[in-house]
């Protein structure tokens, strides 16, 4: 069976770019392509791989911002070349499911969430009212766009029950969940303890970071934040001494950041989560907003702590918790295992199969 891999854009590296590394590796698709390619920003896995671009990659080598190619997206992604497949897997948290699969193929859409510039654009756009302002009027004919696109993909898949709730809310179709891989194996408890917390994020206004920077200096503690993105300059602008950004590390680096920490803050509303399930393979407690993705993550006292409302006094006194109880690091490791990559794998398998009638093998 050949199968087509198609991302939303590689011009960052996260969460999604790290399950599409993995679905690289389980589907092994004679094609991969996204809108637009930053060969430096590649998972590794991708690094070799020669990946179909669509005919809005001249704007962007020539400088254009992926903010500024929004409205053309649809139509890129629709004009894909996908010759030849017989199932065609998009990954997306904006447009990738409009592409279009060749006559007789399937097309399986794993959602990362309904893209968040569309449908919430309050939370979106919290510190970017201007952009708002531009985007709103526009927002109808991307939401019938999006709708149209949703209402021919075969199956669904999402990364979470958060998620699938809000494909229900808004599409009015059901998906599949399966969360999201780590690999569990490359983070490993250790004893030593930096006395910080930590943040593993990119940096966006909806991460709601100033409220871990507002609680780290209540209780007087050390920040570490890694990540980067364009809430950079205003949370360094509103933290004190005592915060350090760090940007983008190797993964090695996050891992042994991770083990060291005392409690990995999560203040945003997280789809899934993938550094909360992170954390806990390195025998750390994540520390986070109760709902979402943290909900299917963290049993709270047990394997981390959820806050129940956004606020700078809340997340002060979960911190202050996370150093007053020692959570068993078995459990911990334990609820990590669940999202492990081989877990992750057989989920996709099983629904490719059903999908295409089949085991889903040779890939």
């Amino acid at each position: 069976m050949r199968v087509a891999l198609v991302h939303d854009y590689f011009t960052q590296l996260g969460g999604a770019e790290r399950v599409v590394a993995v679905l690289h590796d389980v589907l092994q698709p004679a094609i991969v392509a996204a809108s637009v390619v930053d060969r430096r920003l590649l998972p590794p896995a991708l690094a070799g791989r020669d990946i179909r671009s669509s005919r809005l990659q001249p704007l962007l080598r020539a400088g254009a911002p992926l903010a500024s190619l929004a409205p053309l997206l649809p139509a890129a992604f629709e004009g894909l070349r996908l010759e030849g497949v017989d199932l065609v897997v998009s990954s997306t948290s904006a447009f990738a499911y409009h592409a279009r699969p060749p006559r007789g193929a399937r097309h399986l859409a794993y959602v990362h969430t309904p893209a968040r510039f569309i449908w919430q654009t309050d939370e979106y756009f919290r510190e970017q009212r201007a952009q708002e302002r531009v985007l709103r009027p526009a927002l109808a004919w991307f939401r019938r766009a999006d709708r149209r696109a949703v209402a021919r993909v075969d199956r669904l898949v999402a990364n979470s029950a958060h998620t699938a709730a809000r494909l229900r809310r808004i599409h009015g179709r059901d998906a599949d969940v399966v969360h999201p891989p780590i690999d569990a194996a490359a983070f490993r408890p250790e004893a030593e303890r930096s006395g910080r917390f930590l943040v593993v994020a990119r940096l966006r206004p909806y991460k709601r970071l100033d409220l871990a920077i507002a609680a780290a200096a209540r209780i007087g503690a050390g920040l570490d934040v890694i990540g980067n993105g364009p809430d950079l300059v205003r949370l360094r602008r509103i933290a004190g001494p005592d915060v350090r950004f760090l940007g983008h590390l190797p993964d090695a680096d996050v891992a042994r950041a991770m083990a060291a920490c005392d409690g990995l803050l999560v203040p945003g509303a997280e789809d899934f989560g993938l550094s909360m399930a992170e954390v806990q393979a390195a025998g750390r407690p994540p520390i986070a907003f109760a709902a979402g993705g943290a909900l299917e993550i963290v049993d709270d006292g047990r394997t981390g702590f959820l806050v129940p409302v956004q606020t700078t006094d809340a997340f002060a006194e979960a911190m202050l918790r996370a150093r007053d109880v020692t959570l068993d690091p078995a459990a911990l490791v334990a609820s990590a295992y669940r999202f492990d990559v081989p877990v992750f794998a057989a989920a996709i398998r099983s629904v490719i199969a059903d999908v295409v009638g089949s085991d889903g093998s040779p890939w």
